[in-house]
């Protein structure tokens, strides 16, 4: 049983992830895109969602200095391939506007 609550407790750090990541993209990148003459236009959705799970990504990382190794849940996230793989592909999509002076996709 208390794997379904760590389960639900990572439901629920998604959850608030995807309206922190939405009110920084909105607030606070929108700004910084338009300083740097880049439109913040186009498929904003995917910054957005980059921008969400770059945070988690640093979230889980800063996470497990604090948590003990013996959380489950925490350990398989931090050993997946395919969390690693979002979370640079996040950081990619958060970071390649400033190079190419759109937003990609």
């Amino acid at each position: 049983m208390a794997i379904w609550k760590m389960y639900l407790i990572t439901i629920i750090e998604v959850i608030l992830f995807l309206v922190v990541g939405f009110l920084l993209t909105d607030n606070v990148l929108k700004n910084v895109y338009e300083i740097t003459g880049i439109s913040f236009t186009g498929n904003v959705w995917v910054v957005w969602f980059g921008l969400t799970f770059m945070l988690f990504g640093l979230y889980t990382i800063v996470l497990s200095f604090f948590v003990t190794k013996e959380n489950r849940l925490l350990k398989e996230r931090l050993t997946s391939k395919t969390f690693w793989i979002i979370v640079i592909a996040s950081i990619v999509g958060v970071f390649v506007p400033f190079f190419t002076g759109e937003i990609p996709f």
